[in-house]
């Protein structure tokens, strides 16, 4: 019996431990000396072969809708090959060529919980950018991203709307 109790206390303390550690840690949502830097909204209606991009700003305190830092149409290659599995859809994130990330692709799992056909969900990645060498000689994290999607399908399978905002964090020097 003592035993048992023994374990029961440890197991406690280890995940008091453990959520004390991700509570100071903080998110992706709002990681401490990385702040929200920009607002990326990417549009697509499925059937024209590009996309739409436009960075909201103002750098440091980005709001969709309010300071346009730049933007593009119809320039965007949409390249996705989506998988349905269920009620989820699946598919990969391939980063720009220009952005070096780690890693570069990432794997997508988004939900269509009531049936309406449209597939949300959030994709958590990190920008790796030569900022500072570490003593393991890797490079420091300069950028964290958090892109949250919406993406709608026909019947058929085919995109109908297709809509995605990322939240560029940037380390503070």
């Amino acid at each position: 019996m003592k035993r048992k109790s023994l374990l029961v206390v440890v197991a406690v303390l280890v995940l008091l431990v453990l959520s004390t550690s991700v509570a100071l840690a903080g998110g992706i949502d709002d990681p401490p000396g990385i702040p929200l830097y920009v607002i990326i909204e990417v549009d697509w209606d499925g059937a024209s072969p590009k996309g739409d991009w436009t960075v909201w700003g103002p750098a440091w305190d980005p709001e969709v809708g309010g300071t346009t830092l730049t933007s593009c149409t119809d320039c965007l290659e949409m390249n996705y090959e989506f998988t349905f599995k269920g009620k989820t859809v699946h598919f990969d994130e391939i980063y720009v060529p220009t952005v070096k990330a780690t890693p570069q692709v990432h794997h997508v799992v988004l939900h269509d919980l009531d049936g309406d056909g449209t597939y949300t969900g959030s994709l958590s990645a990190a920008h790796y950018f030569p900022w500072r060498a570490e003593p393991d000689g890797s490079w420091a994290v300069l950028y964290f991203d958090r892109i949250e999607y919406d993406i709608t399908f026909d019947e058929d399978g085919n995109v109908t709307d297709f809509h995605y905002l990322q939240y560029e964090h940037k380390k503070l020097k």
